[in-house]
């Protein structure tokens, strides 16, 4: 059972720096620049590192991409545009692309964008993630513009990175739910030690006043009554 006081201590100290770090990243997501499409392509982020797009949008295009499935770690690019345009410009006037680290975050822009287009609208809502130029880009990803987007000029766009811990409100609120569940996780499992030490592993203590069994002796020869 000691075993378990040590991981209900590991679970406590990752629910303490959770909680700790939620309202941290709740203040960073709300000091992050809010700009449009057309803002950040015409100024740039300025000195900022992060900043939140708030009319980005995809299509159904092709993305560039690469996995490791044994460790799960995905780099995806797909080409981001104003959501006022009624269809994705051709590769030569392409400007942004975000760029995917996660496949959470995968997940929750395609079903993002899968609603917009049941409810016949476009629109990403806030896209939050780190600002570099299109020169950055590995070479694998330039290769692979190339072939599906001939014509694209790669360094003159901006790319916006998401799912590498950008402060968002949803992150933020990620953080306190599980620094509320581990806390009380570490709680109850320190309970049940106690209750273990308390009352099971004590050893039992005998009567005192107990009559002490005796064993009788085979070879004492019978008293004979009577």
């Amino acid at each position: 059972m000691k075993a378990v006081l040590v991981v209900a201590l590991g679970v406590l100290v990752y629910g303490g720096y959770c909680l700790y770090q939620s309202p941290k990243v709740r203040r960073e997501a709300a000091a992050v620049p809010r700009m449009t499409c057309a803002e950040l392509i015409k100024n740039g982020s300025g000195n900022h590192r992060y900043v939140a797009l708030t009319d980005a949008w995809l299509d159904l295009g092709e993305s560039v991409s690469q996995g490791d499935r044994d460790t799960g770690a995905l780099e995806m690019y797909h080409p981001l545009y104003p959501a006022n345009l009624k269809e994705q410009p051709a590769p030569r006037d392409l400007e942004l692309i975000v760029c995917i680290m996660d496949e959470l975050e995968r997940r929750r822009i395609r079903d993002v964008r899968n609603e917009q287009h049941r409810l016949g609208q476009t629109g990403l809502g806030e896209l939050t993630g780190a600002i570099t130029k299109g020169d950055a880009l590995p070479g694998w990803a330039r290769q692979s513009f190339a072939l599906k987007y001939p014509g694209i000029v790669l360094d003159r766009c901006w790319i916006i990175t998401v799912g590498e811990y950008e402060p968002t409100e949803l992150r933020a609120s990620k953080l306190l739910n599980h620094g509320v569940m581990a806390t009380l996780a570490a709680v109850a499992m320190m309970i049940c030690w106690w209750v273990w030490r308390r009352y099971v592993s004590k050893p039992r203590i005998r009567d005192s006043h107990a009559r002490p069994f005796r064993r009788r002796n085979p070879h004492l020869p019978k008293r004979i009554t009577g």
